[in-house]
């Protein structure tokens, strides 16, 4: 699920059936273990008073399809006798069963980090394949590069005519990896990528990236393993390509706390549940970050629309006025707003909550 998918979640007339649990089927015993579990969350969602269409959604999607094998956790969402969200967790989440008039998030939006966008090479000394993902994750192109492939292997011997050959075939690869490169350049360009990844055959990686544009070169991250010659080992490079997005995933983490940090004590930044909720109602929040261990059971006032939170010292001005958790409604704001929300558990923030602001 993509972040902007999100919206069309708040979209939905609550109120809202909300489960997170374990779903690793990782022992013999996975699927009576999950099923047990799902029993259990369910009933805690009847006893709350979830409807019981919604109920039955969920429970048929828990009871369809096969699990993937290993560690992994399972979020549901369902409003209205309707299943709204049906994901698949990297990692299993602590057991949640909430009914609620706006939709719980925390746990989904921990497991979505911002997509990195990035251009994948893969390439021999004849060919490529390269595809683009952009900022939203997803890919938006996928080209194929064929060169020359007469005499791109050196000969074994000697004299003049092996001489010559051979500096033929060293031509070859380096056109080819030209022709190679200036794909990657005008891809990475489309996509403004962070991050170009090849992959392939030794020589091949290495003349590719001589044949980089200097702002492609300096992003560039070759994969320190495959071939001298031949089909690479396409797994390998996957898994290798998961690593570095996670790893610049990472990074960029790092960098919006540390910005924080610098930011928090100026107009950039918003600490604490008061000025969080102020910025949020006035449209200001870029970033909104969330601990969830600080922020707790706390509750704010909810308004007119998402937008619309305060904290009891602020009060609103509206009759239509009610209290939420801030665990809800803070992030279904940020949310609505068009802002970001990072969950940094473990990051000291005053009341669980702080803000990077817009202007």
């Amino acid at each position: 699920m993509r972040r902007n998918e999100l919206q069309d979640v708040l979209a939905a007339e609550g109120p809202f059936a909300c489960a997170y649990f374990d779903a690793s089927h990782d022992t013999e015993d996975a699927a009576d273990r999950i099923r047990l579990q799902w029993r259990s969350v369910r009933e805690q969602l009847t006893e709350q008073g979830a409807d019981q269409a919604t109920v039955d959604a969920m429970n048929r999607a828990v009871s369809g399809g096969e699990p993937p094998v290993g560690t992994a956790g399972r979020a549901l969402i369902g409003a209205g006798g309707d299943l709204l969200v049906d994901e698949w967790l990297p990692s299993p989440p602590q057991t949640v069963a909430r009914r609620s008039e706006v939709p719980y998030l925390l746990p989904l939006l921990a497991t979505m980090d911002r997509p990195v966008p990035y251009v994948a090479v893969i390439a021999d000394r004849t060919e490529a394949r390269l595809k683009a993902v952009d900022h939203s994750g997803e890919p938006v192109a996928t080209e194929d590069v064929s060169g020359e492939d007469y005499h791109v292997h050196k000969p074994r011997g000697g004299g003049w005519s092996h001489r010559r050959i051979q500096q033929y075939a060293e031509e070859s690869v380096k056109r080819n990896a030209r022709d190679m490169a200036d794909e990657a350049d005008l891809l990475a360009q489309k996509v403004s990528a962070r991050l170009v990844a090849i992959g392939g055959e030794a020589q091949t990686r290495s003349a590719l990236r001589d044949e980089l544009s200097p702002r492609c070169a300096e992003i560039a991250v070759e994969l320190n393993a495959g071939p001298a010659e031949g089909e690479p080992d396409l797994d390998e490079y996957d898994a290798w390509l998961d690593e570095l997005v996670a790893r610049q995933q990472a990074e960029d983490r790092d960098d919006i706390v540390q910005r924080y940090r610098a930011a928090a004590g100026r107009d950039e930044g918003a600490s604490g549940l008061r000025a969080v909720t102020a910025a949020l109602r006035d449209g200001r929040v870029a970033t909104l970050l969330v601990d969830r261990g600080g922020l707790g059971d706390g509750t704010v006032l909810w308004g007119e629309d998402l937008l619309r939170v305060a904290t009891a010292e602020d009060g609103l001005s509206e009759q239509d006025v009610s209290e939420h958790r801030a665990d809800e409604a803070l992030p279904a704001a940020a949310i609505a707003a068009g802002a970001d929300v990072l969950v940094v558990d473990g990051v000291e923030l005053p009341d669980g909550v702080g803000a990077l602001l817009r202007y």
